[in-house]
């Protein structure tokens, strides 16, 4: 019979609202203030248990319940870290960017607002109150087809992606219980990126997110951080966890970083006390072996499995070129709303991104079916060729 029985703080913390019952209180270092109190009947003598649990974040201050019965080894868990903002104050967003980021990240994050409100006919939606279930299989089904695209494309597996059905239920049930979050932006009413949030008391956590990849040149990862951080702002939030995983965007917004421990929590028995001092021992080892580099190398080993499998997406790939103004009577228009303009689509808004023009001032002409194409802007003239 094993007696080690590994928990995952972090995830039964984001996603189920659960602190284990081993825990007496957990106090936010942000803020100061109580987070959590076990309840009475949770201090009982417990039976007997040797627990690993992994990725506390230590923004937290725990305090175990005082038995007699119990021991708690806890180990730093080195290079995971945390990536989190912490809201100060209740003010604009303009003036909390002014207050915590560096002038260059404000005028970078402020340019993509800004270009990608005037290029696309954009809106913003942030469901937090409940949501009908064939709105939210539409719009679930919408970030599962983004999330099998981006991870394909990069040949890497996701945990996600793997347990879709688990979070499927979980998003559903907690959106209705008014704890949890889905922020929408759409171009043309149609949803180009999907952000889920959970929620615990002043906690706000940005979950699971992709896009549209045809709108990869606007950063809506970091034009959906904004807008959230901007809802966040006016419902009292405190802080904004971003969760791990060593990301660019992270690092750029985040102004409170954390780590994580490890805690293992065991009955002062002869057997669990040493099954408690393994498990201690082997995450220091595992520490240890980090300096070098071995979890890296184990990572890269995956995703050279995975490339084994086969991808699912492909992608229309094409090269854009200034021409002369050509004459355009003789040629076929589309209309953006058309089929025929998806071949195309994922150059046609990487060049109003860069033209910087609203995409109704555009007009798309085919010059050769399915290859050839003509984009004409207030600005220039561009061919565009599927070489793909």
């Amino acid at each position: 019979m094993r007696l080690l029985k590994n928990e995952d703080f972090y995830k039964e913390f984001t996603e189920n609202k659960a602190i284990p019952a081993y825990y007496n209180s957990l106090i936010t270092k942000f803020n100061k203030q109580a987070f959590y109190t076990a309840v009475p009947t949770m201090v009982a003598s417990p039976k007997a248990i040797c627990v690993s649990v992994k990725l506390f974040p230590k923004y937290l201050v725990p305090s175990f319940h005082q038995s007699e019965q119990l021991g708690v080894h806890r180990v730093f868990q080195k290079d995971v870290n945390g990536c989190a903002i912490h809201i100060k104050n209740k003010i604009p967003v303009a003036e909390f960017l002014r207050n915590e980021y560096s002038k260059k990240f404000r005028t970078s994050i402020n340019r993509s607002v800004n270009r990608f409100e005037l290029c696309l006919n954009y809106s913003y939606k942030m469901i937090s109150e409940g949501i009908e279930k064939e709105d939210f299989h539409f719009l679930m089904e919408t970030l599962r087809e983004m999330l099998v695209f981006r991870f394909n494309q990069r040949n890497e597996p996701n945990d996600v992606l793997t347990h879709w059905e688990y979070y499927y239920k979980l998003t559903f049930e907690l959106l209705n219980a008014k704890k949890a979050s889905m922020f929408i932006i759409s171009h043309n009413n149609e949803p180009i990126h999907i952000c889920i949030n959970y929620h615990f008391k002043e906690i706000l956590f940005i979950s699971i997110a992709s896009f549209n990849h045809k709108f990869s040149k606007f950063s809506l990862g970091n034009i959906s951080i904004y807008k959230i951080l901007e809802w966040a702002l006016c419902h009292n939030y405190e802080l904004l966890d971003m969760g791990y995983g060593d990301l660019e965007y992270k690092r750029n917004w985040s102004n409170y970083s954390y780590t994580y421990e490890n805690h293992i929590v065991h009955t002062k028995k002869w057997n669990y006390t040493l099954a408690a001092n393994l498990e201690a021992s082997k995450i220091r080892l595992k520490n240890f072996l980090k300096k070098y580099s071995v979890a890296q190398k184990i990572d890269k080993l995956k995703v050279l499995l995975h490339q084994n499998k086969t991808i699912l997406n492909t992608y229309t790939t094409f090269t854009i070129e200034d021409v002369a103004q050509l004459p355009t009577k003789n040629l076929l228009p589309i209309a953006l709303d058309n089929e025929a303009f998806e071949i195309i689509s994922k150059a046609v808004y990487d060049s109003i991104f860069l033209q910087s023009v609203p995409i109704d001032t555009i007009t798309v002409f085919e010059i050769k079916a399915h290859s050839e194409y003509l984009l004409v802007s207030p600005k220039s003239t561009k061919k565009i060729t599927v070489t793909q």
